[in-house]
């Protein structure tokens, strides 16, 4: 476990770098991110639907699952990590590879998962005053670098397609973001198969830092040990969004995952928590 939170501080420390060298002396780099997160709707990070518009921060996720084997699974980061907004409409994520801990009544093995990249550009948006409104397209990119017994052993292509609709002000309202994905990957289809998701998320702004939401995950397999099954997983969550400072952004959040209308299901049910520093 010491080694484990070694190496992540050692990765964190690498990412802090690289956003000091990304802000440089003048701080252009955040008047950027400023002038760009402007032209869009202030909603808060949610806990499972990726945010449809442009963000920049340091996320990190912790999840525990449980499956109907047994077996508990905890997830130490989620390929979370560091995101930079590096043009007016584009976006950058270097994922944290997520620690993985796997107890089974037999036994308990923890490894590295893979290296998580991704790209997302924002074709459309509009902040509340002006529409409130996103569309963006995303492309990621999961490496195969993970331990034994926690990679894929396959490059993976994720395109996703995202929008998102808000109606009320930046002080109060509701929003709706979906996602639709699918992931390639570069070989053993009939291994991992080809999952298609849809991912939608309703979230409201009650209080002045509180934002309840429902998430919907509905996920269909071709190929692989899954071919032809579908699940859907609902998951009840709140986050907690507070302004540190001028730029900096808090965000903490808690749900909880389960699945609902199909008689397939990967997990019995899953605990959801989020932290995002926003800058």
């Amino acid at each position: 476990m010491a080694r484990t939170f070694s190496q992540t501080a050692s990765t964190f420390a690498g990412m802090l770098l690289v956003a000091g060298a990304y802000a440089s002396d003048d701080g252009s780099g955040w008047d950027l991110s400023a002038k760009t997160q402007e032209q869009q709707p202030h909603w808060a990070s949610m806990l499972g639907v990726p945010s449809t518009g442009l963000t920049q921060g340091f996320r990190y996720h912790y999840t525990t699952q449980y499956l109907d084997s047994g077996t508990v699974v905890r997830n130490y980061g989620s390929n979370k990590g560091l995101e930079l907004i590096l043009g007016e409409n584009f976006q950058v994520q270097i994922g944290v590879p997520a620690y993985i801990d796997r107890e089974t009544p037999q036994s308990t093995t923890g490894g590295w998962g893979d290296e998580a990249l991704l790209g997302k550009y924002r074709f459309l948006s509009a902040n509340e005053e002006n529409g409130n409104y996103v569309l963006s397209g995303s492309l990621g990119l999961s490496l195969p670098t993970g331990s034994p017994g926690f990679t894929t052993h396959s490059t993976i292509f994720t395109p996703t397609l995202a929008a998102g609709k808000g109606w009320g002000t930046r002080q109060s309202g509701l929003d709706i973001q979906s996602l639709v994905s699918f992931s390639v990957p570069s070989h053993d289809l009939s291994t991992l198969g080809l999952p298609v998701s849809w991912n939608t998320g309703l979230q409201a702004h009650v209080l002045r830092h509180v934002w309840p939401e429902i998430e919907a995950n509905y996920t269909h397999w071709n190929n692989g040990p899954y071919d032809g099954k579908s699940q859907l997983m609902v998951t009840y969550g709140v986050t907690f969004a507070y302004r540190v400072m001028d730029r900096e952004r808090l965000t903490f959040g808690v749900g909880y995952q389960e699945p609902k209308g199909t008689s397939f299901s990967t997990v019995l049910r899953e605990w959801i928590t989020m932290a995002k520093l926003s800058f």
